[in-house]
């Protein structure tokens, strides 16, 4: 089936119901989700009668491969990408054309202009995004690939950790792991956080070893074009709990009461999840779960989001979002606490929407003995 066809029919049907009948693509992942090209430096021209890809000659026979059915343009290399998309737009005598606000500046949009004088450009934001967070068939099976990728990767990472690991080495050993894998890459720089640490959402890795502390935070996940995104919580299997004489983290809190808190949580916002649910809906799930545990203060961020092409995709899950769930979505549940001083407990996985509710994606066990 070719899924790029149908998709640009479906971005043009919608640009024509608010009178527009073409847009000139130069985000280069709508360029990749529209035409399956995977090159960058490349705009993508779609119009009433086909598309164009516009790239160069370090492109040209990988743009054929990937794009056999599309026209495609070459330019030279005396011009560049957007002088050449101004005169595919003049050749095909675009009298009005629309362009991806959010991703051509101003600059872009008047190289353009130097060569298709004839044209009326009009912004128009989120076209690309709002089909995008549909998934069909194929970016289904490609993000349950992703999952699986980085859950091989995570039994090599636990398989291999030691008591003199930094955040800094196991970082770099879950990307390298990652890759052998199977993967491109990861997903984004996964977070490795050790003991108290783990209370910073985003920590940055440091030379903290995985000895001194009693617990480990990891979040992480794989590019294979699609990509995934899990984090796991638990027990390092080499540092001691922390005492009121040892208080390398915060006495006072218990993982495996706050582990079970955030695993309700996670439960009660999947439990949630089926089609025209608004996605804010989801997150309050969630919330009244770690409200009414007692750590309301202590969970910072929203419920979730989507993931596809890029690792933060609509919807978003979230108090303030305006986003309506559908059947075809992927999304991360991802509740969290985070107590400074202690640390935090994060659960992730990702689910897909049906019409029914939710199926979840990855497979990797739950418990604060995921290492043992």
């Amino acid at each position: 089936m070719d899924y790029a066809s149908q998709r640009r029919a479906s971005l043009l049907k919608n640009l024509k119901k608010d009178g527009h009948d073409a847009i000139l693509v130069t985000n280069p992942v709508s360029v990749t989700y529209l035409c399956g090209f995977t090159g960058d430096s490349s705009f993508l021209f779609v119009h009433a009668k086909g598309a164009t890809l516009i790239t160069d000659d370090r492109y040209a026979q990988q743009a054929e491969a990937e794009c056999p059915a599309l026209e495609l343009h070459v330019r030279p290399h005396s011009k560049t990408t957007p002088q050449a998309a101004g005169e595919i737009l003049a050749k095909h005598g675009a009298k009005s054309c629309t362009v991806e606000a959010d991703h051509c500046s101003l600059a872009l949009l008047g190289a353009i202009q130097t060569n298709a004088t004839k044209t009326t450009f009009v912004p128009v934001t989120g076209q690309v995004e709002l089909l995008r967070m549909l998934k069909d068939a194929s970016e289904v099976e490609h993000i349950r690939s992703a999952v699986r990728v980085a859950e091989r990767a995570f039994v090599m990472f636990k398989s291999m950790l030691r008591e003199s690991d930094t955040e800094k080495d196991m970082v770099d050993a879950l990307e390298c792991f990652v890759r052998r894998a199977g993967g491109k890459g990861a997903s984004f720089p996964p977070i490795v956080a050790v003991g108290d640490r783990g209370a910073l959402p985003h920590a940055q890795p440091t030379s903290r070893r995985l000895g001194e502390t009693s617990k480990l935070l990891v979040d992480f996940g794989a590019d294979i074009g699609y990509k995934s995104d899990i984090t796991r919580t638990f027990r390092s299997p080499f540092g001691t709990a922390p005492t009121r004489r040892n208080k390398q983290e915060r006495v006072g809190y218990n993982l495996e009461e706050l582990q079970a808190v955030v695993v309700a949580a996670q439960t009660a916002a999947v439990a949630a999840i089926r089609p025209e649910v608004p996605a804010r809906d989801v997150d309050t799930a969630a919330r009244k779960v770690i409200e009414k545990a007692g750590y309301s203060e202590y969970f910072t961020h929203g419920t979730g989001h989507g993931i596809g092409l890029e690792i933060h995709e609509l919807p978003r899950i979230r108090q303030n979002s305006d986003d309506v769930l559908d059947a075809g979505m992927v999304v991360t549940i991802e509740p969290g606490i985070y107590i400074p001083g202690w640390g935090g407990v994060r659960i992730e996985d990702d689910y897909l929407v049906t019409r029914d509710g939710a199926v979840c994606l990855t497979t990797l066990p739950k418990d604060v003995t995921v290492l043992s």
